[in-house]
């Protein structure tokens, strides 16, 4: 403790003892290269904490970090309960196996190469997770991702019910074979490469849609369409059609105006009938008529 606050102090670092002894540093710390070997309890850190490279082994109770929390190349082998992460968790290469109930991660979770296979119930994770390259098998229900959740390379065969991603959702060349119902993703999903069939009821896509669309039963598609022989789809979304082309998704007339400004006269048509009979091949395979 008075190691640590003396590193405080000689350092010019903004900091504040409380009466419990308890210690909040304003801004961020990073101990990269000092002789510190324990950090105190209750510690809160109001930006990032830095502890890559450090001879600390073991994180304190009721840690507290404002910014991003940096792990790689480490000793520390068990992530406190209630730890609470406003950025980023950065355990690439560190030797923790198991995520504390009720870990909160406002920003990203970087878990590439550890040896962690489960992941907590209620996890929540506000930017991005990277699943590609370790040994977790299964996602746990009501699984909450505000950014991007990258799947690529992981051994999931099935999404949890109520998944909710706000940013990107890569499926591509998972062995997935079902989407779940109720299935939210605020920005785009790759389906490409997967053994996913049907596209399901109340869907949701907020971004682009890329599938293999002659491995779907519920879409139309025209291929070879236009100049860039593009491959054109319509899908059944949000009680509309959808059609999506390249990285556009949207409805016929969002599809219309896009064409109409990037083409004009037999090519733009071309474009626009090969979305109509997509749509009206759809409607007699759904019976939306």
């Amino acid at each position: 403790m008075k190691k640590f606050t003396s590193y405080l102090i000689e350092n010019g670092i903004e900091h504040i003892i409380n009466k419990d002894g308890s210690i909040q540093v304003s801004g961020s710390l990073d101990l990269r290269g000092t002789q510190i070997t324990v950090l105190p309890d209750n510690l809160s850190v109001g930006g990032s904490l830095d502890l890559r490279g450090t001879q600390i082994t073991v994180l304190p109770d009721n840690l507290s970090v404002g910014g991003s929390l940096y792990l790689e190349g480490t000793q520390i082998t068990v992530l406190p309960d209630n730890l609470s992460v406003g950025g980023s968790l950065y355990l690439r290469g560190t030797q923790i196996t198991v995520l504390p109930d009720n870990l909160s991660v406002g920003g990203s979770l970087y878990l590439e190469g550890t040896q962690i296979t489960v992941l907590p119930d209620n996890l929540s994770v506000g930017g991005y997770l990277y699943l590609e390259g370790t040994q977790i098998t299964v996602l746990p229900d009501n699984l909450s991702v505000g950014g991007y959740l990258y799947l690529r390379g992981t051994q999931i065969t099935v999404l949890p019910d109520n998944l909710s991603v706000g940013g990107y959702l890569d499926l591509e060349g998972t062995q997935i074979t079902v989407l779940p119902d109720n299935l939210s993703v605020g920005g785009s999903l790759d389906l490409r490469g997967t053994q996913i069939t049907v596209l399901p009821d109340n869907l949701s896509v907020g971004g682009s849609l890329y599938l293999d669309p002659q491995h779907i039963s519920n879409v139309s598609y025209r291929e070879n369409c236009g100049y860039s022989s593009r491959t054109i789809y319509s899908a059944w979304m949000d009680n509309n059609f959808k059609i999506a082309a390249g990285c556009f998704f949207g409805t016929l007339n969002e599809f219309e105006d896009a064409v109409d400004e990037s083409y004009s006269g037999d090519a733009a048509e071309a474009y626009k009938q090969a979305a109509r009979d997509c749509i009206s091949e759809l409607t007699i395979k759904l019976n939306k008529s």
